[in-house]
């Protein structure tokens, strides 16, 4: 069936100038404005389809900080030179989002657990980052390191770009849902923290494809230990659905278990799927 264009457009613009999800990449919006039409007639319902189902990817209840007020901090923490208040205020802005929040205290052991089973990377993919970019001065790696990171909310992007540049790094984050374009590039390690059961949520069975497509030696796939409301224990649910996701691959699968945070060093072998 041929879809109307117009109602594609008068979707994708409502969606945009929206002051709650104008900021998502136009390619997620466009893609859930033409799934949306073929469910719904009328442009009005599709509309409350999108951004319903945005507020499902989006997550915006996990919470994001000022990104111009933080770009302003991070430039001048960096004109210091002081790398411990470089680290107070990665800190402080990571505590603005659950996920990054529920982390800082793992921070010192985090990276250098996860890195003894991978190996320090050179290249990095952080994919849907939110803030975790932020964790690179606990990662212990070079200013030379490719530190690509993949979200779809645009300001977040902008930022990370900022920030990037301001501690050294080229500014490799990039405005991309990976649902509809898994990453191309190659790297030694990719992070996907906390958000396989969101992902799985939103795109049904496109997790096992993500991860089979990623270019890389090592997945680092993390999950919530405990829920968020109510403390319950995760870790047998997560072990159980990381299993069948990764079922039959001849991959090798090392579990690091920390106070919160479930994770999963999968080595994949060679930098290509």
């Amino acid at each position: 069936m041929k879809m109307d264009e117009a109602a594609i457009e008068t979707v994708v613009t409502a969606v945009k100038e929206s002051k709650k999800y104008g900021d998502t990449a136009e390619a997620t919006i466009r893609e859930l404005a033409v799934e949306a039409l073929r469910r719904y007639k009328k442009p009005k319902q599709a509309i409350k389809a999108v951004r319903a189902q945005l507020h499902s990817i989006m997550a915006p209840y996990l919470g994001d900080p000022d990104y111009d007020a933080a770009k302003t901090m991070v430039t001048a923490v960096f004109a210091s030179g002081d790398e411990a208040q470089v680290r107070t205020l990665c800190q402080d802005l990571m505590g603005h989002h659950l996920s990054t929040r529920e982390r800082l205290s793992l921070l010192d052991r985090f990276y250098r657990e996860i890195f003894a089973v991978t190996g320090k990377p050179d290249s990095l993919l952080d994919i849907a980052c939110g803030l975790n970019p932020l964790a690179f001065p606990w990662m212990d790696l070079p200013f030379s390191t490719q530190f690509y990171a993949y979200d779809i909310h645009e300001p977040r992007i902008d930022f990370l770009n900022h920030y990037f540049r301001a501690q050294g790094l080229a500014p490799l984050a990039r405005i991309q849902d990976v649902a509809l374009q898994f990453p191309q590039e190659t790297a030694d390690v990719a992070l996907f923290l906390k958000e396989m059961p969101r992902f799985v949520r939103n795109y049904g069975d496109l997790g096992r494809p993500l991860l089979e497509a990623l270019r890389v030696r090592w997945l680092v796939v993390s999950y919530p230990a405990v829920s968020t409301h109510g403390g319950r224990n995760l870790t047998n649910r997560y072990r159980e659905f990381m299993a069948q996701l990764t079922e039959g691959l001849p991959w090798t699968t090392t579990e690091i278990l920390f106070e919160g945070e479930l994770v999963f060093c999968i080595e994949k072998g060679g930098g290509e799927s």
